[in-house]
């Protein structure tokens, strides 16, 4: 298997860094009480630290995304970043919502540095995954639906193949890939935008790899992408 990252997209989005790992033999239907403490803990922060931007568009790890959006003609409004839709859910408090320990967990990292995190179950796709510009024949079927839509030519979106796992880059996954309970075999990715500054994106990989140890008991092992090096492979 292997992860590329298509030249049009660093030349969109000069700059960025892309953290990635790999987990397998992942164990994700056991609870785990240090990522639910953890994911209530950074909760908790994140909304008190981001409280004084008065929303989370505003914060200037999050603000980048709107802007890099719009300069290619997509409303930041309309298709928000995943680390702005998760920072706007945190502001408005209450209890954190849970998904499953894997998604806490990464969702726990996505907060905690302010950048977008997501992961993909390998053993539901095909390969190779790759984040390149949608063409022609692409499809995406979306949470909650039944039936598969095309996608216009031109998005940038993570493929396995002609199946979109993402819309719009970081604003929407496809049921493809979706991390379940089940899952056993993940594909963790972090995008940093340099104006957030590429030494997260190298501090998010130490906390994939740590944190897979730590909370799951297993090994991940990954790479920092960009635009001299596009490739992942294992």
């Amino acid at each position: 298997m292997r992860f590329t990252v298509h030249p049009d997209v660093f030349a969109r989005f000069s700059g960025m860094r892309i953290a990635v790992a790999v987990m397998d033999g992942l164990d994700n239907a056991t609870p785990r009480p240090p990522v639910e403490a953890a994911w209530r803990e950074t909760c908790t922060l994140a909304a008190s630290q981001a409280a004084p931007y008065g929303n989370a568009q505003s914060h200037p790890r999050v603000k980048p995304w709107r802007e890099r959006f719009q300069a290619m003609g997509v409303s930041g409004k309309e298709f928000p970043s995943s680390i702005e839709a998760l920072l706007r859910r945190t502001l408005k408090g209450g209890d954190p919502f849970t998904i499953n320990p894997l998604v806490d967990w990464y969702n726990t990292l996505s907060l905690r540095h302010t950048v977008p995190a997501g992961a993909f179950d390998l053993d539901q796709l095909h390969g190779p995954v790759a984040l390149r510009p949608t063409e022609d024949g692409d499809t995406f079927l979306a949470l909650g639906a039944d039936l598969s839509v095309a996608v216009p030519a031109g998005e940038i979106a993570y493929a396995d193949g002609h199946t979109i796992l993402t819309r719009h880059f970081v604003w929407r996954q496809s049921r493809a890939g979706l991390i379940a309970h089940d899952t056993t075999h993940v594909l963790l990715v972090s995008e940093v935008l340099g104006e957030v500054g590429g030494a997260v994106a190298d501090t998010m990989l130490a906390d994939f790899i740590t944190g897979a140890n730590d909370y799951f008991g297993i090994a991940a092992h990954g790479m920092v992408l960009d635009a001299q090096q596009p490739v992942f492979a294992w």
